[in-house]
């Protein structure tokens, strides 16, 4: 089987183009879209050639690795148009805490158009900067963040038919006859606890302000002359990311070369919940670098383990070099491929 990887420069964002083609049959399946504003310029114009080039009229698969807005944006304009024709969409909808979430959201939205603003919205965003001690703006920031973020889950959900939506966790292979895929993690279990029924607004937001908090926490340690790159990784003790990111889909595609690994915005603790994750996830011959290269999101253990021929990331702002050195090192060409420095990427080795 033949698996060829289309990687789209939509900068801090996946939109992932895979083609698996065997003598008798072909499947085209998209991981992620970028944000939205990237589907019009990069992700139709692609998937056009590509559908085209296998005579479909749609991808077979959409997968929403989780329902942060650089992944899910460009996924809402790209069901519209091919939904008829699309096979399955896999994505997950944040567990039973959805509705109460949509509500909540709901709420704070609609306070927003009065002129003078609800008790509850100033005691929300008051809450917000006592516990995390962020400033007002970047509270302000994250919480239109997840809101558009949650917004785009709901858009892409009312979309989809109810046959084609399926929520797929550890074990779960749902494709016919293509059992090369397989859903590493999350596991449900995994999922459910970072996602528990009752799950409030104000908790989710916390988690997007700790995260951008943490990243500034071991600057000093991070600018050491050290001479490894991995040492300056960070560890399942430093490493911060949100509940969202850590529930991102994780998927294995297997052929004669050996494991493509494709991680969304998966984190240490994410790869760490995988089933015999250290036999699951070693010595893979293709990675997609999680979250963009974020120092958050690696580890060195988790490297080691890894050891990627291949690896590309996309990413910018978010992508860190100690990272990308580190990866660098296992490789069979001693780099990396970026996004970044290279713009669009195509793989087929």
């Amino acid at each position: 089987m033949e698996v060829k990887i289309n990687m789209l420069n939509v900068k801090d964002g996946d939109a992932i183009i895979v083609e698996l083609i065997k003598p008798d049959d072909t499947l085209v399946i998209v991981i992620d879209g970028g944000e939205k504003g990237y589907y019009e310029s990069k992700v139709k114009p692609k998937l056009i050639e590509v559908l085209n080039k296998h005579q479909k009229k749609a991808p077979d698969l959409v997968v929403c690795t989780h329902y942060d807005s650089d992944h899910i944006g460009g996924l809402i304009p790209l069901l519209t148009e091919y939904i008829d024709d699309v096979k399955e969409v896999w994505v997950h909808n944040t567990s039973a805490s959805l509705s109460s979430l949509l509500l909540e959201m709901s709420e704070l939205k609609n306070s927003k158009l009065t002129i003078l603003k609800s008790f509850k919205e100033v005691s929300l965003e008051k809450e917000l900067i006592n516990n995390s001690g962020a400033e007002k703006l970047l509270v302000q920031a994250k919480t239109d963040f997840f809101i558009e973020s949650l917004s785009q889950l709901k858009e892409l959900i009312d979309i989809i038919p109810a046959a084609k939506l399926k929520q797929v966790f550890h074990k779960q292979s749902p494709l016919k006859n293509w059992p090369e895929i397989k859903v590493l993690g999350p596991t449900k279990e995994y999922f459910q606890k970072l996602f528990p029924k009752g799950k409030k607004l104000k908790e989710m937001i916390l988690e997007e302000l700790e995260v951008t908090k943490g990243e500034f926490d071991l600057i000093e340690e991070m600018e050491k002359a050290l001479v490894n790159p991995c040492d300056k990784l960070k560890n399942d003790g430093t490493a911060k990311i949100t509940s969202t990111n850590k529930a991102s889909i994780i998927i294995a595609i297997d052929n004669e070369n050996g494991r493509y690994l494709f991680t969304g915005d998966a984190g240490i603790e994410s790869f760490k919940n995988v089933p015999e994750w250290q036999n699951e996830l070693k010595d893979i011959y293709f990675l997609k670098v999680p979250h963009h290269g974020s120092n958050n999101n690696m580890s060195k253990e988790i490297a080691e383990k890894m050891k990627p021929l291949f690896a590309f990331n996309s990413g910018d702002t978010f992508q860190d070099n100690e990272v990308i050195e580190c990866l660098a090192q296992k490789t069979l060409e001693k780099k990396v491929s970026t996004t970044k420095a290279n713009g669009d990427l195509f793989f087929d080795k």
